[in-house]
């Protein structure tokens, strides 16, 4: 059973997601604002933290900060659920460190649905990096392998989400499409951009 962290400063929302989470089979535990996410973190190691953007007094992208700078949470997956529309700005700075963005309001069929996709596509990225290691990459390039594949979901789909075009982001995901190519051949891995 995996286990869910909801951090969002509305607790009626949050009550929400652990009531339609917990009936489709996952374990939940909530923090009502970055502060107490990142005490509860000292001593739980969620699967998944689903984290809100605009929180007061720390905002989401403040508590990315402080999950990221923790040696025992800068590994976890955070998926930001957020009422706001994400920037390019937004785009480069944070795509290397979330794994997935997406606009509320949700239905109960999308939020089942994001948490139940991010589940099968990290068994997807596992098998990779399990592919990977087989056929002889090391940890450092393992790491490259993950961090790359996470940025161009992420970077992919808050791309969709803009629905514009911005140069310098489209030239930044081609980059890491050709980089994740490259690793993708070299250890016998099926592209998939």
């Amino acid at each position: 059973m995996f286990s869910i962290l909801i951090v969002d400063d509305n607790a009626d929302l949050v009550e929400l997601f652990s009531v339609v989470l917990t009936r489709n089979g996952y374990k939940t535990c909530s923090a009502v604002s970055g502060e107490e996410c990142l005490k509860l973190l000292k001593i739980l190691t969620p699967d998944l933290i689903l984290l809100d953007i605009m929180m007061d007094p720390m905002d989401g992208w403040e508590t990315l900060t402080g999950i990221r700078s923790d040696r025992m949470s800068q590994s976890l997956p955070v998926i930001m659920v957020t009422g706001k529309q994400p920037t390019w700005d937004d785009v480069r700075s944070h795509m290397t460190e979330i794994d997935d963005y997406i606009v509320k309001p949700l239905t109960v069929s999308a939020l089942t649905g994001l948490v139940n996709g991010f589940f099968s596509h990290k068994q997807v990225v596992d098998e990779e990096i399990a592919l990977a290691k087989a056929s002889g990459a090391d940890e450092s390039t393992l790491n490259e392998y993950h961090i790359i594949r996470r940025s161009l979901d992420v970077g992919i789909k808050m791309k969709s989400i803009i629905g514009q075009r911005e140069e310098k982001t489209e030239t930044a995901l081609d980059i890491l499409k050709e980089r994740l190519t490259s690793l993708q051949r070299q250890y016998r891995i099926t592209e998939s951009y």
